[in-house]
């Protein structure tokens, strides 16, 4: 299975830490966190099949749970990483809550940032949430300029998503609409999560943290936020005025949180 890591190291000696994007995302969504979380880790952003620039092998099996061996995997024979902390976004926190289960004696701990997974019911749909944020990015990557500028557009592309749209800079806009126009594993990474949720067990020595905006709307509370589906050791943080994807609205908030999860370990 194709794995893309990005490696970031300012100091050999510092321990692995390993990001995980969400679905028509890519690496490139840390971006803004690199530099601080350089000083304490090495870091390892992480492309999915089909995402950024990992290409997309076809007959492959893409549910959570084998994008988690798969990134393991990825980790151990071409960095030869073997013990590694781990955070993830949205379909990215359930990968990382997978990764706790697959390798318990690699994984030293989790930052689950909204993640997806911890269903009351598991989605059948067709498509993802984010499917109109998906068709908005096809088109509207051939204008970005122009749409970033005029108000209503960029709200069409980010409102559901935050409802601090009106903050986001053009540059975090750009990466995600070109990550998202351009994701062939958009729909074979969906269809591997459709009907699932995480069941998975995680051993209580691997210090987690699940952590919500209380302004979620891709994953809200009422159909998303299932406490019984998640390791019954977690830590449960839910951050204020907040929405889906928690590094863009608050950075150096999502930086202290994998520090603090990762010291606990």
């Amino acid at each position: 299975m194709a794995i893309k890591t990005h490696q970031h190291i300012t100091n050999p000696a510092l321990p692995a830490l390993v990001l995980v994007h969400g679905l028509g995302s890519a690496g490139t969504i840390w971006k803004s966190l690199i530099p601080r979380l350089s000083e304490h880790f090495t870091v390892y952003p992480i492309d999915l099949p089909g995402h950024g620039v990992a290409p997309l092998d076809e007959g492959e099996e893409y549910d959570p749970r084998s994008l988690a061996h798969a990134i393991v995997q990825e980790m151990n024979t071409t960095h030869g990483v073997t013990q590694m902390h781990v955070a993830g976004n949205s379909l990215g926190g359930w990968i990382a809550l997978e990764m706790g289960s697959v390798a318990p004696d690699q994984v030293k701990s989790i930052t689950a940032l909204a993640p997806a997974g911890l269903w009351h019911d598991a989605p059948k749909q067709k498509y993802p949430p984010s499917i109109d944020a998906r068709i908005l990015a096809k088109i509207s990557r051939h204008f970005m300029k122009l749409a970033y500028r005029l108000p209503p557009l960029k709200a069409l592309g980010y409102k559901k998503i935050t409802h601090l749209w009106r903050e986001l800079s053009f540059e975090t806009c750009r990466d995600s609409v070109m990550a998202m126009a351009h994701a062939k594993g958009y729909a074979p990474l969906w269809h591997g999560a459709r009907g699932r949720k995480f069941d998975s067990d995680i051993p209580a020595h691997i210090n987690t943290s699940i952590i919500f905006g209380d302004y979620d709307l891709m994953l809200p509370e009422e159909v998303a936020q299932e406490k019984s589906v998640a390791p019954a050791h977690s830590k449960w943080v839910y951050v204020e005025n907040c929405a889906h994807v928690i590094m863009w609205n608050y950075p150096d908030l999502t930086v202290d949180f994998i520090r603090r999860t990762a010291a606990a370990s």
